[in-house]
């Protein structure tokens, strides 16, 4: 149904009348919406016609008519055919079509009035109506020309009064107004005045329709209150006054203030040179501003609150600060997190771009969608230790305190306990609020003696913390870190160890902050990202610049709630003077308001601002000095206060504030009060920060140079009077701080320069307990500068302790170079070998680590010297083993008992020894092979004479190996285990790691290799948590190796061993890394896979990984029946396999596998050197089995006593040796020896001639090879016994389909003479 805009009008508002007095409903929201409908329908027509097409605008009204007249309302009722078969919006195109679909009624969308005037009916088009005698001329004017384009915006602004006013019509005022302004233009026009030939005919007269669009009025917009007191317009020229009267009538209405000026900028336009700026030029403008109107009501449509902005002021937050399509991929992002993704997120640009401002945005949304979001902020200027990394964790903890009393926050302590064990003390000291989760004040811990690597224990125990909080978390967690380019080197490790978790391991998101024009490639982030994209952790990389022009001016605009049409000339200004810096651009804003260029205006109900005043405002170009101008406008006390503030970086306590004010006599806190008000700091929690650090840099600027030092000095020395009394760590670290930043040179008296040098001393051992070396190592350093001359004669403990300290904390973060300078110091300053000590320990480590192996294991010799415990050099081999035998023999008088109970070692130098010789231990075998029985029987001598010493369990462990290797495998396996029940009772963690692997290696000869795997699994984590990097790889490294050869299923074993590759590539530690290599590759070619890493020649750092490589290029040649490559390798294996003194773990597999690849080559050469090398492997097995753990050999002896019989054609003896095999390997549960055992019966069956058995034992072979996940070896029996035999029903449906990267066994026509599946004759180099 179509109906007139006036009937159309009387009718709304008699749906939309409210109560039986009949006033007016033109201001209700309801009717408001219907019309703004109505309204952008009308001002999109005529923006289309003007776009696309003259044609178009001879459909319109002509010049000086009743537009009104014309407009028609086309009703759409809900339901019918028309309806439904129109709901998508029509392309506007320049085409002939569009004339044609405007000619015609359509809908784009329905929206319901919800009234019963309408009936059902939910929508309306709406139309201009144009008739034989009104049409517009084309002959006389240009309609394009932009008087007709004024005219038009009029004439619309008529039809706009009268709709919005509730069909009043407009003051005949504007109505001679428009007819004046088209005299004076057609007077002014050359043109002729068209005929009545000219004029349309009713055939011609056309009908435009445009559909209304749907607005959603919330309920706050409906019940705004639209009846505010009307306000008096400033005197404008006389001209305007019809203007003005007849836009004041509209705002006694009601109607809200941004339409009536709409209404009255559309009016407006014709008046010329005494036109607003504001006036409208283009109808395509009116159309953008009805439509924000409709999108954004609350901000463009209604009035703004008045009374709460006169109060409150401008309002910058957050969600101003655009950036959506940026924080729709933190979405997305956060949303794949929360999915069991690891993810992190990256967010960087200049200074001042709004990166903080993005990540708190998105800290809403967390929050909103029930998700936990920390947010912290590391310093420039850090003083505390783990200030920011240590902060966020407390914060962790406090999530869970909110809920201490329930039964999940219980079994979470439960699960701490356990997986932190007695180090828990530890991490509360880092994470105080930790303490309040595990109630541990009556636990008794017993005392440790060090361990290896402090660092590296805190970061461990921080991942396991984490493992454990975010497996017990109900959401995933957010880690916000702000500023991460002033973050230290162990706080970014740390969150890349923790990102590096399994993912089922962790529920966290971590978000970082940076500054990408202030960091090197060198930078930790930048590590840390490159390592985050090789281990498979998905980064999104938010780079944010400087706003352009476009979103400076919609920022401006939602912030002002004013068209961006509007703003435009002021943002063009702002934008010109800061460059589109965020902060630059928020600031200058507030800088404005507070100057009163850019104010409220009561009477228009708006914001305006002073474009001139602002123009002429002279500006720094950087934000800083910008910052610097607008503290300077500050009271002189907030001046004071804040460059106080300054000197402590971003953010200080507030505790620390008032006491400062007490010591110093000066008032501070009130007027940091002053300056939170007027937004250059904040308080959070209890913590004064400032509002960006560019602030701080302004404040901190602001101090005269040459009194920062004497500042620094003053507040530093005023705090840690406090700190000291007081006992407050925190208190201490940020006052020692202060006056490091101050420097020596603000120190004159020497007796207060040691002071601060014991201060410093003080506060670097505390950074220690907190495993912040870092921070220590500044402590240290500053310490050290602060002695004065000849100090080492006047403060002599003092300097020894600093120097000993920062040699340490030099070790542990790596810095070699400072630790040569600072030891060469102690070297020559110290007074005696027990004052050298640690430090020689410390630089033998130091050289261990930078790979000068020699240099280091001389370094040991020549301390052994000095303490009179030369070691012998010139032992022969049986020298040595007769003295193992000695004291194999003395020790045999000796209980377990006594030895446990035996006094502790009590002579300094003996002790120092000890020590020496441990660290000896772990090197000497590869420079000096023939000595490492010598420190063993050393270190076993001074602990039978002298008593134990933390590092006697050393001794025993590498005694039971050396006794192992010997075949003493009784006394190993009692060695061993007494090994580690002194480590138990001694409690040392500096020896736990090295222990637990030279143990587990033995006690796999011993016992049951699956249940070993699993000591070394608790070892691993343990040498961890002692800080022993190397120990912790070295026993996963034998850990994957196990697997591979223990029957686990080989998709777990990769598992593993990818998981273990990424964690020693992490850690640096090559000499793991490169021999995992190899076992990862022989698990991956086993699965069928092609395009694994495997270890190359030029990579090899020792003789033992040459061994290694050569084994498992020989082991997998034999599993895969490539007899030429088996052969070569087999060769290289044997000649680079040299002996060793101890016993490790490998030697099962080189033995095992060397026998039967050596029995394989006898049978295809008859070279009988080959024979011998199987018997010799053969016998050392049985020898194992006998003396050792039958579960682990004894199936291994039968299989190869099966080959060596089958060498010697002893078939009868072979086969009950086979079946012997089969049965003990499946009883002992090593699926992969079953396998085997099965593979080589029925190659041996088939040699026999035993056709029917050879069949069985393959098919059972294909069965294991398939339960242990073998893809290679299955496909290639298939093939096998499908080439050789035909088709075996019972084996069509067990062929694996393995995957694209498969690798397929091919077998060749030719077979072997022993009729073994030789796929591929081909010799490697």
């Amino acid at each position: 149904m179509t109906i007139p805009l006036r009937q159309w009008i009387k009718g709304a508002l008699d749906a939309n009348r409210i109560g039986n007095d009949g006033c007016s409903t033109a201001a209700s929201p309801q009717y408001v919406a219907s019309c703004l409908r109505v309204a952008v329908c009308l001002s999109q027509q005529v923006s289309d016609a003007e776009e696309f097409s003259n044609e178009l605008l001879f459909l319109l009204p002509i010049d000086n008519s009743d537009w009104a007249g014309f407009v028609t309302v086309k009703l759409i009722e809900d339901g019918t055919a028309e309806v439904a078969e129109r709901t998508d919006e029509p392309k506007m195109e320049v085409s002939q079509s569009l004339v044609d679909s405007l000619s015609d009624t359509y809908q784009i969308v329905s929206a319901s009035l919800h009234n019963s005037f309408f009936h059902n009916v939910d929508s309306a088009e709406v139309s201009f109506e144009s008739h034989a005698d009104v049409k517009s001329s084309a002959s006389s004017h240009d309609p394009l020309s932009s008087d007709m384009k004024l005219q038009r915006i009029f004439s619309l602004g008529l039809v706009f009064y009268e709709l919005f006013s509730g069909g009043n019509a407009p003051p005949p005022q504007l109505t001679v107004a428009l007819s004046e302004y088209i005299a004076a233009r057609r007077s002014e026009s050359t043109d002729e005045t068209p005929n009545d030939e000219t004029r349309a005919t009713p055939e011609a007269s056309k009908q435009l329709n445009i559909s209304v669009l749907k607005i959603d009025v919330d309920e706050e917009a409906q019940e705004s209150d639209f009846n505010q007191a009307v306000r008096a317009r400033e005197n404008l020229p006389e001209c305007q006054a019809s203007l003005n009267s007849s836009i004041e009538s509209l705002k006694r209405l009601g109607l809200p203030y941004p339409l009536c000026d709409l209404i009255y900028n559309m009016l407006d336009c014709i008046n010329g040179e005494l036109s607003t700026d504001e006036a409208y030029t283009k109808m395509s403008d009116v159309t953008l501003d009805l439509q924000l109107m409709i999108d954004k009501p609350m901000k463009f449509l209604h009035d703004l609150d008045l009374v709460h902005l006169s109060s409150s002021g401008l309002q910058l937050t957050e969600n101003l600060f655009m950036r959506d399509k940026e924080l729709a991929s933190l979405q997305s992002a956060y949303r794949r997190a929360i999915s069991g993704s690891s993810e992190v997120a990256i967010i960087s640009g200049g200074s001042g771009t709004g990166k903080s401002t993005l990540a708190v945005r998105l800290g809403e949304f967390i929050i909103a969608n029930g998700g936990v979001f920390l947010s912290v902020k590391f310093q420039q200027m850090r003083g505390n230790p783990f200030s920011a990394l240590m902060l966020a964790f407390n914060e962790y903890c406090n999530v869970f305190i909110a809920v201490k009393d329930s039964v999940w926050v219980k079994l979470l302590s439960s699960k701490l306990k356990d997986a932190l064990g007695r180090d828990v003390h530890h991490l509360i000291k880092v994470i105080p609020r930790l303490s309040e989760i595990i109630d541990c004040g009556t636990t008794h811990f017993p005392p440790e003696h060090g361990c290896v690597n402090e660092l590296k224990k805190i970061q461990y125990l921080l991942i396991r913390f984490v493992k454990v909080m975010t497996s017990c978390s109900k959401e995933t967690v957010t880690l916000c870190l702000d500023d991460i380019q002033w973050a230290d080197a162990f706080s970014m490790s740390v969150l890349e160890q923790i990102m590096m978790m399994p993912e089922e391991d962790k529920r966290l998101f971590i978000i970082g902050c940076y500054r990408d024009d202030e960091i090197q490639d060198c930078h930790p982030i930048k590590t840390a990202i490159g390592n985050f994209s090789e281990y498979g952790i998905r980064l999104t990389m938010i780079q944010l610049d400087c706003m352009d022009k476009i979103t400076v001016n919609k920022l401006i605009s939602d912030l002002l709630c004013l068209s961006p049409r509007v703003v435009n000339s002021l943002s063009e200004i702002v934008y010109y003077k800061t460059k589109g810096n965020l902060l630059f651009v928020s600031q200058l804003l507030r800088s404005l308001h507070r100057d009163g260029l850019l104010a409220l205006s009561l009477s228009r109900r708006r914001w305006v601002w002073d474009e001139e005043q602002i123009q002429s405002r002279t500006l720094p170009d950087d934000v800083a000095k910008f910052f610097s101008v607008c503290i300077s406008n500050l009271p002189s006390e907030v001046q004071i206060a804040l460059e106080v503030l300054s000197c402590f970086g971003a953010a200080i306590a507030c505790e620390f504030i008032v006491i400062l004010e007490s010591k110093l006599k000066l008032e501070l806190v009130n007027p940091l009060d002053l300056a939170m008000n007027e937004g250059f700091i904040c308080k959070r929690g209890e913590r004064y920060e400032f509002a960006h650090d560019r602030i701080q840099e302004a404040a901190y600027g602001m101090i005269q140079s040459d009194l920062r030092c004497h500042l620094h000095l003053h507040y530093g020395m005023r705090l840690v009077e406090v700190a000291l009394e007081r006992e407050d760590d925190v208190m201490l670290f940020t006052a020692v701080s202060q006056i490091n930043l101050a420097g020596p040179s603000a120190v004159t008296d020497t007796i207060q320069a040691a002071s601060i040098a014991e201060h410093n001393l003080m506060a670097g051992k505390k950074a220690i307990a907190l495993s912040d070396f870092s921070s220590a190592a500044s402590f240290f350093d500053s310490g050290i500068s602060f002695l004065k001359g000849n100090h080492w004669n006047h403060h002599y403990k003092l300097s020894l302790e600093l120097f000993e300290y920062a040699v340490k904390c030099s070790l542990v973060l790596g810095d070699h170079v400072r630790l040569t300078a600072l030891s060469l110091q102690l070297f020559k300053h110290a007074r005696c070998l027990e004052d050298r000590f640690n430090t020689l320990l410390l630089v033998m480590s130091s050289l261990a680590y930078a790979s000068k192996i020699s240099q280091s294991v001389k370094a040991g010799l020549s301390i052994l010297v000095k303490l009179d415990h030369k070691l012998p050099t010139a032992s022969t081999r049986e020298d040595i083993i007769c003295h193992i035998k000695q004291t194999q023999k003395h020790l045999s008088t000796i209980s377990d008992a006594d030895l446990m109970n035996r006094n502790k070692m009590t002579d300094t130098r003996h002790d120092m020894a000890m020590k020496c010789l441990s660290k000896l231990q772990l090197t000497i075998f590869l420079v000096s092979p023939d000595l490492q029985p010598v420190v063993t029987l050393k270190m076993v001598d001074l602990t039978i004479e002298h008593g134990m010493s933390p590092m006697s369990p050393v001794g025993f462990a590498y005694f039971a190996s050396l006794l192992g290797q010997l075949g003493e495998l009784k006394d190993a396996l009692r060695f061993a285990k007494l090994a580690k029940s002194l480590l138990d009772a001694i409690g040392s963690n500096e020896s736990l790691g090295d222990v637990i692997f030279t143990t587990s290696s033995v006690l796999s000869y011993c016992e049951p290799m699956q249940s070993v795997n699993e000591y070394r699994s608790q070892g691993h984590d343990a040498a961890l948590a002692a800080g022993d990097v190397h120990s912790a790889c070295m026993l996963r490294l034998t850990y994957c190796a196990t697997l591979l050869f223990t029957g686990l299923n080989l998709l777990s074993a990769k598992v593993a061993s990818t998981n273990a590759l990424l964690f020693m590539k992490r850690q640096k530690h090559l000499t793991s890394y490169y021999t995992l290599l190899s076992v990862n590759h022989s698990i991956s070619v086993l699965l069928g896979e092609t395009d694994t890493e495997t270890l190359a020649k030029d990579q090899l750092t020792n003789s033992r990984q040459l061994i290694t490589l050569y084994y498992h290029k020989m082991f997998l040649s034999f599993i895969l029946n490539i007899y030429d490559d088996m052969k070569w390798y087999a060769e290289k294996f044997f000649e680079v396999r040299t002996s060793s003194w101890l016993l490790i773990s490998a030697y099962v597999g080189h033995e095992f596998f060397g026998g039967l690849v050596s029995f394989r080559i006898y049978r295809e050469t008859r070279d009988s050197t080959w024979l011998e090398r199987g018997k010799q492997c053969q016998s050392t097995i049985q020898l194992w089995a006998e003396q050792g753990s039958l579960w682990n050999f004894e199936h291994k002896s039968f299989l190869m006593k099966a080959e060596e019989h089958y060498c010697n054609n002893d078939f009868s003896c072979a086969q009950t040796a086979y079946c012997n095999a089969l049965v003990l390997a499946r009883a002992h549960k090593f699926i992969n020896d079953e396998a085997l055992a099965y593979e080589l019966a029925g190659y041996f069956y088939l040699s026999a001639g035993k056709t029917s058995e050879a069949i069985d034992h393959l098919i059972c072979a294909h069965e294991k090879y398939t339960d242990w996940g073998a893809c290679s070896k299955v496909n290639m029996i298939f093939r096998f016994i499908h080439e050789k035999f035909g088709s075996v029903p019972d084996l069509n449906s067990r062929w694996i389909h393995s995957s694209p990267k498969s690798l397929v066994i091919h077998v060749t026509d030719g077979q072997s003479c022993h009729d073994y599946p030789d796929s591929r004759k081909r010799r490697v180099p």
